[in-house]
């Protein structure tokens, strides 16, 4: 399967920690996450114009199965993407750590499917379980 990661970036970064955790379950589970160039945190976004990275993640977007978004920090780039993930009817998965209160835009659309988790141990949990599911 091939899957649009999304997790903030500019808007403050999300736990590296679960960043990689994710990226590693779906490398070890054999898809394909056609967001790998923002995994490297290093080199994300160093040497691109915005108008490249907005072409670039539009086409991993569009040739993707499902859109997994990191919802926990707000980031209007990740909104963006998951309103285009749900027009382009792309299965739309949020994820979001206990505690966290999500926009009504996100939590209360019916579209969507919520995973929320505790830790990077227990997002593996349900991650797995998520996808052997579909």
């Amino acid at each position: 399967m091939k899957v649009y990661f999304a997790f903030s970036i500019r808007g403050g970064s999300t736990d590296e920690g679960v960043i990689q955790a994710v990226y590693k379950l779906l490398k070890d589970m054999g898809h394909e996450v056609t967001t790998e160039f923002n995994i490297n945190w290093k080199n994300r976004e160093r040497y691109l114009s915005d108008g490249a990275i907005y072409k670039r993640d539009v086409e991993a977007l569009k040739k993707s199965d499902i859109v997994l978004a990191e919802v926990s920090r707000p980031s209007l780039g990740v909104g963006y993407e998951i309103s285009l993930g749900e027009s382009l009817g792309k299965k739309v998965v949020c994820l979001v750590k206990e505690g966290i209160t999500l926009s009504a835009m996100i939590n209360g659309n019916p579209n969507l499917t919520l995973i929320t988790y505790g830790d990077k141990n227990d997002l593996t949990e349900k991650l797995l379980r998520f996808f052997n599911k579909i």
